[in-house]
């Protein structure tokens, strides 16, 4: 059994795969290879025979104002012919370990069925949200609105700087990799128009291919006027669509921008995530806490025990013996929602999942706090 990349030869297989996985067609199919790049798929072989598609898409995730270098592990679908076999626990075994030589301290996935990735190591992280709102109630919004129009072959260089600027202060968003900004600025599925609002404040994508509602594809605000700006701006397209939809995050700021009633969560999903390497991955993440430090005992399949010390909001984490006594221990599956911060020491404790003194829980409570985490895409 091996995974390799996917070649040009490949396509028609992978099409057939996500043909029966996803439903999707052909023109969508090529449509999301040419977005994402050939480059990232991967294709699993055994006994010589073609069995599944993915793609492992390398970027990052933002926690504590610094990149944790991961992979994301998108779209996997097994052909029918080999589901049942327990191939899936070696596809993902496979695909961490290409993810770890890759440089990937962690690597995360939604998973249309949690047990079989919950075996492989994969523990919820963290949510993606989408809202609803009627374009009717936005004309009560009080903002100046004052924005640019950017053309699609300046789109990235002019947004991406003001995506990073947000992401400093969110936890569990993406540190973008191409195949991402591809999939928000492409054109195969409906046109795109981007607009900059005040001094580089904030930026909305807006798709009104759908004549239902305008899609706001992705968006960022830096402060609460620019908020209220993307909202007012949304407004003047309510004579012609009745509902705005978009990526949001659990403490999200148009929702708390909104003028009044008039907005849904239309659906909500959590994401799933595998620490490659505790140690790397601890020292890498940004703290809020300014000095902290704690010993941590992960059980798994061997128990490791490590030290975590900050400094100034900087991580440095050790492994070893010698660091003596854990402080607090956990399983190693639960291991992504401590680190993200997507389940509080508290609550793992509280559930059977964690155990320590209450020193040591206030301590992690301390290490680990930050926004809630969540992404933007769906990967």
């Amino acid at each position: 059994m091996m995974v390799r990349p996917a070649t040009e030869a490949d396509l028609p297989f992978i099409v057939d795969a996500y043909r029966l996985a996803f439903a999707f067609g052909e023109a969508r199919t090529r449509r999301y290879v040419e977005t994402t790049g050939l480059d990232c798929f991967r294709i699993l072989e055994t006994g010589g025979q073609r069995a599944a598609a993915l793609a492992i898409i390398a970027c990052g995730h933002w926690f504590g104002g610094r990149i944790v270098p991961a992979a994301n592990i998108a779209h996997v679908a097994i052909q029918p012919e080999f589901r049942g076999t327990g191939l899936t626990g070696d596809l993902l075994e496979l695909s961490c370990e290409e993810a770890r030589k890759g440089g990937a301290s962690i690597v995360s996935l939604f998973a249309s069925t949690r047990p079989v990735y919950r075996r492989a190591g994969f523990g919820l992280a963290g949510v993606e949200s989408v809202y609803e709102a009627e374009t009717a109630e936005l004309y009560k919004v009080r903002q100046e609105v004052r924005c640019r129009r950017v053309p699609l072959t300046e789109a990235r260089a002019a947004l991406e700087p003001i995506h990073q600027r947000a992401c400093l202060h969110e936890s569990g968003v993406l540190a973008r990799h191409d195949a991402h900004w591809n999939s928000h600025l492409d054109e195969g599925r409906g046109e795109p128009h981007v607009f900059v609002f005040g001094d580089e404040e904030g930026y909305a994508i807006i798709d009104t291919s759908d004549s239902g509602r305008v899609e706001l594809r992705d968006w960022t605000a830096l402060n609460g006027a620019a908020a209220r700006q993307i909202l007012k701006f949304i407004g003047t397209f309510s004579t012609v669509y009745p509902k705005v939809r978009w990526h949001g995050a659990p403490h999200d700021a148009l929702v708390f921008a909104m003028p009044d009633k008039g907005w849904a969560l239309v659906h909500q999903e959590e994401f799933l995530m595998k620490i490659l390497d505790p140690e790397a991955a601890l020292s890498a993440r940004g703290y809020a806490c300014a000095d902290a430090a704690l010993t941590l005992a992960i059980e798994g399949e061997r128990r490791r025990l490590l030290r975590l010390s900050i400094q100034a909001g900087r991580g440095n984490c050790t492994t070893g013996e010698e660091h003596g006594a854990a402080d607090l221990t956990i399983a190693q599956s639960q291991l992504p929602a401590l680190f993200s911060g997507f389940r509080s020491a508290t609550f793992l404790r509280r559930a059977g999942l964690a155990s320590g003194s209450d020193d040591a829980v206030a301590m992690a409570e301390r290490i680990f706090s930050g926004p809630p985490p969540w992404v933007g895409e769906h990967f």
